[in-house]
């Protein structure tokens, strides 16, 4: 406000030529253009004179003149209020915020974003180390006893006949049955295949004829003897035949033939009428109850964590997801390269949904609209508290030079203006005066 302009230029002049006006009246007392230039010169002077001391009122006491001036010092606190106003309800109304939000598309460059490599590695990393510092942060030993406890409480409130039914259920779903019923048939052939059951059968047959000589007569027992004597009983031969159609009958239970699919089916009744004795039931809840009770969940759990933790450590996470974004073949298939291959899976998902998915993408970019609109919303009130602030550490002379260098050139101006209209009105009104007969 300090700094010489032109309108104080101009002033000076209307000052100077004012004065030479003057000494022309006095030089030339009745000269119609002495007389015409004086009151032009006069009345722009005045003018300017009267808007210098109007733009000066409006920031400080011009020569100390105190009604009514400074009038930007002394509404100060008005003036703060309403700029914070002006600038919270229509810089930054409703209205605007909505418009200018709607004309930034904000999804485009959220993909554009997203499809950067450093953003995907940024995002599938961090995803990463959250996990990679959650099962670090973990105490193992007290984690496992919370899990074994969880478990031990699980297996204890099964009830016993839906344990039943689950796992028959279950065994037949699979086929799990059929399977264990064959292995039981293979593993009773490879006992009856070797030479120690045939010894044993023609053990069982020697015993059984000795104990039938016993309670036969003298007779029988002269004819028994004759017909081992000519061999007409041979032992040997009678195991050998018997294991072989004991061999036979077990090929045919394996393979899947008529007798298999009878044989099965009548285990699988004789189970199922057994499971529901009481005397089953108490066993599968004995056994249930050791089995929460025996069974050392919290060592297995404790190691299963640790190991856990090793194998997400030991992971070098750029290395991998280098490997998993070309495609090489993994060395590894720890837990920790597999999380990052989920990550990376997600993540190439959420970028499919987002850019071909109209649904997903309608879907995300109203969600990006109005979380940015109550964003920028919240944070309106704090626009007029920012510039409340920072008006209010303002002196009055920054006050002052903050105003008038936002309006500098319209200021003077206006300085201008007071000059060039009182010159042209002053001449107008000497015309007029003239024109009437009457003297100056």
């Amino acid at each position: 406000m300090n700094r010489w302009n032109n309108a104080d230029t101009t002033l000076l002049c209307a000052a100077l030529f004012f004065l030479m006006a003057v000494g022309l009246k006095v030089i030339f007392p009745g000269n119609v253009l002495a007389e015409g230039f004086l009151f032009v010169t006069e009345a722009a002077l005045v003018g300017g004179i009267a808007d210098w001391f109007a733009v000066t009122a409006l920031f400080k006491k011009p020569l100390g003149f105190p009604f009514h001036t400074a009038i930007l010092p002394r509404r100060r606190k008005d003036f703060v209020k309403a700029s914070v106003i002006m600038v919270q309800q229509e810089f930054f109304s409703r209205r605007n915020i909505f418009k200018k939000l709607g004309d930034f598309k904000l999804l485009p460059r959220i993909v554009k974003f997203f499809e950067k490599d450093s953003t995907r590695k940024l995002v599938v990393g961090e995803l990463f180390n959250v996990v990679k510092k959650f099962v670090a942060a973990q105490n193992k030993e007290l984690r496992s006893k919370a899990i074994a406890n969880e478990l031990r409480r699980i297996i204890r409130d099964i009830p016993v006949q839906g344990l039943i039914n689950d796992f028959g259920a279950q065994f037949k779903r699979n086929n799990k049955d059929r399977e264990i019923f064959i292995n039981i048939v293979k593993a009773m052939r490879k006992t009856a295949a070797k030479p120690e059951t045939c010894d044993k059968l023609q053990a069982i047959l020697e015993e059984y004829a000795n104990e039938k000589t016993k309670n036969m007569g003298g007779f029988s027992i002269l004819m028994a003897g004759l017909a081992q004597m000519l061999d007409l009983v041979n032992f040997e031969e009678a195991a050998r035949i018997m294991q072989t159609q004991l061999l036979k009958l077990l090929d045919e239970l394996a393979a899947d033939s008529q007798l298999h699919r009878r044989t099965l089916n009548e285990c699988r009744l004789k189970i199922s009428e057994l499971s529901d004795t009481p005397e089953f039931k108490d066993l599968i809840e004995r056994i249930q109850i050791d089995a929460a009770t025996e069974l050392p969940l919290e060592e297995a759990i404790e190691l299963a964590l640790i190991h856990i933790e090793s194998q997400i450590a030991t992971v070098d996470f750029e290395e991998t997801l280098e490997k998993v974004r070309s495609s090489k073949k993994l060395s590894s298939k720890s837990l920790g390269v597999l999380l990052v291959n989920i990550f990376n899976e997600e993540y190439d998902k959420f970028l499919q949904l987002i850019k071909e998915d109209t649904a997903s993408r309608n879907a995300f970019e109203k969600f990006i609209d109005e979380l940015t609109a109550r964003a920028a919303l919240h944070a309106q009130p704090l626009v007029g508290t920012v510039a409340k602030s920072a008006l209010d550490k303002l002196t009055e002379e920054q006050l002052n030079n903050l105003v008038y260098d936002k309006a500098e050139q319209d200021f003077i101006w206006i300085r201008l203006n007071g000059s060039i209209v009182g010159s042209v009105v002053g001449l107008a009104i000497f015309i007029l005066i003239k024109a009437a007969g009457l003297s100056v």
